[in-house]
């Protein structure tokens, strides 16, 4: 049984699922998963149950709790109750209410949340050809549709879907008994089960004994770093268990997804850029601080002041390398009123349609923009951001479908959405819902980067700050990039 000591588990997962899938091409290959303590931090329900007891006798006894304050991923009342000083009559009685109450539908469906990570996971596994992932669970069978209900609830906003078919519950046994008879089931359905994760060692030295296979990995999920509140700080929880960054490798991603190098404004980042397989680089356009040229700089200069000696490349002159090395380019008109003056030196370099993908705001759109792009290069991708679009598409989500339509009917062939706006997920999601394509930006970091590709976007706009690939790009963050006085290229 390997133990989960650290994130390596993640990618000893990873290589024995590859071995797997070499060996046994053609089988039905099923990762097990455990829900409570291993999908689920049961801390929140246990939080929830505790602050309806207050809710139904009239007591503050938990009032100021927070899920760090308790210490454990089990659902021990009675062990959790022991830290609050309360007399033993009083403790027994909280229990019995909380542990009668535990598994109400309000609670299960309320107060369910999944651990960091591994929603992605599971998502990365279903992605792969003839491989399922099965959950195997010790709640009671009378609790199926409502765990269906709260699981595939969670699940939307990552493409996640948990059907009833491939998820076993307690019928009555003993927990360990019935978590091995849960593998025995998946087996008799003619799934290969390479790997079971759970949180309790116990039920994993169970299905040990009772189902060995040497091509079936034991791994347990050590949420809690020390399961003794007296030995660690409350709360202390390893909420990188789920490492999606030793689970993936650069040859494991989507091939269908275009990826864009995000602010490729410097030389520095474009030496980087060119020695690179991306084949986009994307270019912040703007008026240099004359008003006169066209640069490449991220921030507004009322923003970001210029300093002594800084030098922001010409627009042309990067058109001109990344013509020559036969890239894409695409750029993001940051002012107004550039879009004309942006075609004409992009015809001037000798860019066609394939090779090229502007940004236009709603702005610029109303401007005409999109017209003038349209005339010039009717081929190329023209793409809105429609961040600004989130409440109405929650509100008034007709109304939203048919605004958007007119901008494709328009010209528009794609829609962006930044990683960083709140709710980006059901945002993105709604618009593929709708058959629309959508571009992430704004990724700032690999585990992010891999969380989008795994939403399966149509392209993907990444700073590539991924040291664990050898990529180093820089984020938005570091304003210091802009204050680098750089060599200047010789073109």
């Amino acid at each position: 049984m390997l133990m989960a000591g650290s994130t390596s588990w993640m990618r000893d997962l990873a290589f024995h699922y590859e071995a797997m899938r070499n060996a046994h091409p053609d089988d039905r290959l099923m990762i097990v998963f455990d829900i409570d303590g291993t999908i689920l931090d049961v801390r929140h329900m246990m939080l929830s149950v505790l602050m309806a007891y207050d809710r139904e006798h009239g007591t503050r006894f938990f009032w100021n709790l927070t899920c760090e304050d308790i210490a454990t991923t089990d659902n021990n009342m009675g062990t959790l109750l022991r830290g609050f000083g309360f007399p033993a009559h009083v403790r027994e009685g909280i229990a019995a209410w909380c542990v009668a109450n535990f598994w109400s539908k309000a609670a299960i469906l309320g107060s369910h949340r999944p651990f960091h990570g591994v929603l992605d996971v599971i998502r990365w596994f279903q992605l792969q050809p003839n491989t399922y992932v099965g959950l195997n669970s010790g709640r009671s069978e009378v609790l199926r549709s409502e765990t269906l209900q709260a699981l595939n609830t969670l699940g939307e906003e990552y493409h996640v879907k948990f059907p009833d078919t491939l998820l076993y519950m307690n019928t009555g046994l003993p927990i360990s008994e019935s978590k091995v008879q849960g593998i025995r089931g998946f087996r008799e359905q003619g799934y290969h089960i390479i790997a079971v994760i759970d949180n309790d060692q116990d039920i994993l030295k169970a299905i040990a004994e009772k189902e060995p296979s040497s091509s079936m990995l034991l791994l347990h999920a050590d949420i809690v770093l020390d399961s003794s509140p007296l030995q660690r700080p409350l709360g202390k929880v390893n909420s990188h268990l789920f490492d999606l960054t030793e689970l993936i490798t650069e040859r494991r991603l989507p091939q269908h997804i275009e990826f864009v190098w995000h602010g490729v404004d410097d030389e520095s980042t474009l030496r980087q850029f060119l020695v690179s397989p991306v084949q986009w680089a994307e270019l912040h356009v703007r008026l240099d601080e004359k008003g006169q040229d066209l640069i490449a700089r991220r921030k507004r200069y009322a923003e970001l002041p210029a300093t002594p000696g800084e030098h922001c490349p010409r627009l042309e002159e990067f058109l001109y390398i990344l013509g020559e090395a036969g890239r894409g380019v695409k750029l993001d008109l940051k002012d107004p009123g550039l879009t004309g003056r942006v075609l004409s030196l992009l015809k001037a370099s000798g860019f066609t349609d394939e090779r090229i993908w502007i940004t236009i705001n709603l702005e610029e759109f109303r401007r005409g923009g999109l017209k003038l792009i349209m005339d010039e290069f009717p081929k190329a991708i023209k793409q809105c951001p429609v961040d600004s679009l989130g409440s109405m598409m929650n509100d008034s989500p007709d109304e939203a479908q048919k605004f958007l339509g007119t901008l494709i009917s328009s010209g528009i062939d794609r829609f962006s959405v930044n990683w960083s706006t709140p709710g980006s997920r059901r945002l993105i999601i709604q618009l593929q819902n709708w058959d629309f394509d959508v571009n992430i930006y704004n990724v700032p970091d690999l585990e992010a980067f891999l969380q989008a590709a795994l939403l399966l976007p149509k392209s993907i706009t990444a700073y590539f700050n991924f040291p664990k690939w050898f990529y180093t790009g820089i984020s938005d963050e570091a304003d210091h990039y802009y204050r680098k006085i750089p060599v200047r290229m010789a073109v």
